[in-house]
């Protein structure tokens, strides 16, 4: 593997783009006041950029959550911190018959809706031929559209950028874009003030649209004109419009992985209020892990729509296993990618005090 070698200083997310450096979350689309960086659902593998209008004020370099790994040797070497753990699926069995498995996160945003706790929902949808599409959901009927899980790249963080007369909202995202919101917040950019809570998802890595549609779905001999259901469990299953199933090996899904996911380290997110996946759950369930406060009075809010029980230590540890393993291939990775072991100043001083601000 050949080490980045960028130029220096580094003012613009552009040179991240190039080397794939980036998983399409949006904050610098929705940081961008001159708009140049966007993104063209025509295109939608990557941010585009219109390098014409850029005028080097690196807000996009700011808060863009691949860069921040670059000083962020905690989340490599730390191991995650839980408030509280449970197994959890939807009573309302309209959610559980279009959900990826227990309706979780479909409940949490719905019931978030309906009793006033947030005013809207930033989600990942999709359009026609399942093309990523942002989503500002205000209903709980926009949100049952956004259910299941997509297993590529949706900068569902644009819509940050249309929160006008919005006070506050849910943001439910994998653990890079809840490290975006992070980074708002540390800043204390205005937007961020707006979120109430934070619903991260369990993320070994994403593909970009492209990688999917046109490399994985042919392998498995299915159209996306017939795929309804996608998943990952040990292997890479995808469903058609009759229920039946396709399988590749999970190898074929790990072997498309990007820069951008493989220096991540986080399986599990550290900035989330509450983390969903449907690893150390039995089928149909979901694994809940409340992170915070404001994690443990959201599910409080809405427990009365789930259906829970405790997950043992043995489920837990499969979890937390998980997240050690991401961290440590991570890790391994960084080090080759980057020529330097996590942490290490390894960019101007110039770059660095961007970052690191």
């Amino acid at each position: 593997m050949m080490t980045w070698q960028p130029k220096t200083p580094i003012t613009s997310v552009y040179q991240l783009l190039d080397a794939n450096i980036c998983s399409v979350c949006g904050a610098c689309v929705a940081a961008c006041y001159w708009e140049a960086v966007y993104f063209n659902p025509q295109q939608p593998n990557q941010v585009s950029r219109e390098s014409r209008l850029c005028v080097d004020c690196s807000r996009c370099l700011i808060v863009c959550p691949q860069s921040l790994l670059w000083a962020r040797k905690d989340l490599y070497l730390e191991d995650v911190k839980v408030a509280d753990a449970h197994h959890a699926k939807s009573k309302d069995e309209k959610i559980r018959s279009v959900a990826q498995d227990g309706g979780t996160v479909t409940t949490l945003a719905m019931k978030a809706l309906e009793k006033g706790l947030v005013d809207a929902v930033v989600l990942a949808g999709t359009g026609d031929k399942w093309v990523p599409r942002p989503v500002l959901a205000l209903t709980p009927e926009d949100v049952l559209k956004c259910a299941k899980s997509k297993y590529f790249y949706i900068p569902s963080l644009i819509e940050l950028g249309r929160l006008d007369g919005i006070k506050k909202i849910m943001v439910v995202g994998l653990p890079c874009q809840i490290r975006a919101i992070e980074r708002l917040a540390e800043l204390d950019v205005g937007v961020a003030r707006k979120v109430a809570y934070k619903v991260g998802l369990f993320c070994g890595h994403n593909l970009d649209y492209a990688s999917m549609m046109e490399k994985l779905l042919p392998k498995a001999g299915i159209s996306v004109d017939n795929l309804t259901k996608m998943n990952i469990k040990a292997k890479v299953l995808f469903y058609d419009k009759e229920g039946k199933s396709y399988e590749l090996p999970l190898s074929e899904f790990e072997s498309l992985a990007r820069p951008s996911c493989l220096q991540c380290p986080e399986f599990i997110s550290r900035f989330a209020d509450i983390n969903v996946g449907s690893a150390g759950a039995p089928d149909g369930w979901n694994m809940v892990l409340v992170m915070s406060k404001a994690g443990e009075e959201l599910f409080n809010a809405v427990a009365d729509a789930l259906e829970t029980k405790k997950p043992t230590s043995d489920e837990l540890n499969r979890v937390y296993n998980m997240d050690k393993r991401k961290r440590e291939r991570a890790s391994k990775f960084f080090k080759e990618f980057y020529g330097v072991e996590v942490g290490v100043q390894f960019l101007d001083r110039d770059t660095w005090r961007i970052i690191t601000r």
